[in-house]
């Protein structure tokens, strides 16, 4: 009794969730191996998907090498203290731009074709 009680408790689940995705919105469609109409939740995409997160990731990374390979190490933690001696969004600011191993990295690459 109990096994056919847990049974009937995961298919309810199972209907329970089917129809709250379906609440959020449906596409009709006809099942081309048996002809069946189906109802099939919309997918819904994330805002910002990995590969766009990683590409700005990257291109970040390559705007911060840039700027220490036109500016120079020297120059670039010049401006980067005058940030951190500013308001709180500046000092953030000063916190985002700060050199890393791979703005360095990135720079060094860079260096030979930027003058």
């Amino acid at each position: 009794m109990d096994k056919a009680y847990e049974e009937f408790d995961r298919r309810q689940r199972k209907v329970a969730s089917k129809h709250s995705k379906l609440a959020q919105g449906y596409v009709t469609r006809l099942n081309p191996k048996n002809g069946t109409i189906e109802h099939q939740p919309i997918r819904r995409v994330p805002f910002v998907s990995m590969k766009g997160f990683a590409l700005a990731t990257i291109g970040f990374f390559c705007f911060k090498a840039v700027l220490v390979a036109k500016l120079g190490l020297e120059d670039y933690a010049a401006h980067l203290d005058h940030l951190s001696n500013g308001t709180l969004l500046e000092r953030m600011g000063a916190w985002v731009m700060s050199t890393d191993p791979a703005t360095f990295w990135i720079a060094s690459q860079l260096g030979s074709y930027i003058t």
